[in-house]
């Protein structure tokens, strides 16, 4: 009878699918999320590995999800991410440092890294960084789900689709959206706050603007963000060109979204 229970249970573990939880350079915020929730996945899913919470660890070994935190800023993160992928036969970044490289790429954007690292650590450091880059700018990226940190109620929903083995619709409108749906007073028209919910991402539940405070742009870009327009808009509330840029920048937005509006900047100046 032992026996026969022992390899139910062998055969279990071989047949449910498995999750691995991986962090490059962030704040680990997402693999908190993960974290708070696993419980919820646990009964669906065989966690192979993830070191933030648990000492022991398959490396080397396929998995059917992997969910990867963090951007690119050090060669290990490059070999980690390599070998991650290899292994994973989905892979989906969580939180905006994974999608869009967040506040270590839109931060560095007026210096580079390496004079950072001096900076910081002194002219004969011995670490090696890299500039801060979204993971899909090295390999295939499955989902996307941006955030900072993610949302819950995202991670468990495509983790679901995942395991029933389509990719998630995963939506990308403005926070301003989500406003309108919770009847907000719009903050940048009645209170002139730097607001850039009409060009971010939702998702978060517009969690700033619900209380009162200007939305920092922290999930990313929503589909076609009006950029141009922004900037026209904060100038005119009376905010300082370079200071409207260097928000529009903070979370790693890509640099292709601001050609116009760097070309203004530069005919002001």
């Amino acid at each position: 009878m032992l026996s026969s229970n022992m390899s139910k249970g062998q055969e279990r573990s071989q047949t449910i699918p498995s999750i691995a939880v991986h962090g490059l350079t962030g704040c680990a915020g997402e693999l908190l999320v993960i974290l708070e929730n696993l419980e919820q996945l646990i009964p669906y899913v065989r966690v192979a590995s993830f070191p933030f919470a648990q000492s022991s660890n398959e490396e080397d070994r396929p998995v059917d999800i992997a969910f990867v935190e963090g951007s690119v800023s050090q060669p290990h993160d490059l070999e980690r991410l390599l070998k991650i992928r290899a292994q994973a036969r989905w892979l989906v970044a969580v939180g905006n440092c994974a999608v869009w490289g967040c506040v270590q790429k839109g931060g560095c954007r007026n210096q580079s890294t390496v004079s950072l690292l001096h900076e910081t650590y002194g002219e004969d450091s011995p670490i090696e960084c890299l500039p801060a880059t979204p993971l899909q700018d090295h390999v295939r990226v499955d989902v996307k789900l941006s955030g900072c940190p993610i949302n819950a109620t995202q991670l468990l929903a495509v983790t679901a689709s995942l395991l029933r083995d389509h990719l998630p619709y995963i939506t990308s409108k403005p926070v301003c959206l989500e406003c309108k749906l919770r009847e907000n007073a719009c903050v940048l028209i009645e209170q002139n706050l730097p607001c850039l919910g009409p060009v971010t991402a939702g998702g978060c539940g517009a969690l700033c603007p619900t209380y009162g405070a200007a939305c920092y742009g922290c999930w990313g870009p929503c589909e076609q963000p009006q950029m141009e327009a922004m900037a026209t808009i904060l100038e005119e509330k009376g905010y300082d060109m370079q200071e409207v840029m260097s928000r529009l920048f903070a979370f790693g937005a890509p640099d292709e979204l601001f050609e116009r509006v760097k070309k203004n900047l530069t005919a002001k100046s």
